[in-house]
């Protein structure tokens, strides 16, 4: 095990809230952080998708305005399955998260949601982090954060907050919609008392 991964509660809450957005459907997102020895932290995340089978072009292209805007901060890629109860990695994840590493030449991360544990009571880690190891990839060590930013979460949701995320996608279909989620991400620190 190469990698310890660490989410801080604010990008955690986006990445829980954007597939609650989209019970019934993959998501796909980007994660912006830093790493530091052995340890990765997401300090941020970009929402992409909410198609179980994206479509190239435009992921290659938000990879590039993303890779663009936090250039060596792209750490990675985060991901839900549309069936609950898989826990499979999936392909288009993993070939995204390999085009992060060519593009910022650092091995990307890959973190995948647990829908079944998506419920409304918050009481456990939804994340599993992966790194690669050779030609596949191995679960890693996730650093969790605890109960006292679950209650935080909790309170977010209960609040329905997910309806005024915006993904990549969305983005392409009303260009008015951001899909960094500016607004969204200061009213998850009011609601919430995340720290940015």
């Amino acid at each position: 095990m190469k990698y310890q991964v660490e989410t801080q509660a604010l990008p955690y809450s986006t990445i829980i809230l954007h597939c609650l957005k989209y019970p019934s459907k993959g998501v796909f997102g980007l994660l912006i952080g830093n790493k530091k020895g052995d340890k990765v932290t997401v300090t941020g995340c970009v929402p992409l998708s909410h198609e179980s089978t994206p479509l190239a072009p435009p992921l290659e292209l938000a990879t590039a305005l993303v890779h663009g805007k936090f250039g060596v901060s792209l750490v990675g890629v985060y991901f839900s399955n549309s069936n609950p109860s898989d826990a499979s990695l999936n392909m288009y994840a993993t070939r995204l998260a390999d085009r992060i590493t060519s593009v910022t030449s650092s091995p990307a991360i890959l973190v995948q949601v647990m829908n079944e544990r998506l419920v409304s009571d918050c009481d456990q880690d939804r994340l599993v982090a992966y790194e690669k190891d050779g030609d596949s990839w191995k679960e890693t060590k996730t650093i969790f954060q605890g109960s006292n930013f679950l209650r935080g979460l909790q309170a977010v949701i209960q609040k329905k907050l997910y309806r005024e995320l915006a993904d990549f996608e969305n983005h392409l279909d009303n260009p008015e919609f951001d899909f960094y989620n500016t607004n969204l991400s200061n009213k998850l620190v009011q609601v919430a008392e995340f720290r940015s």
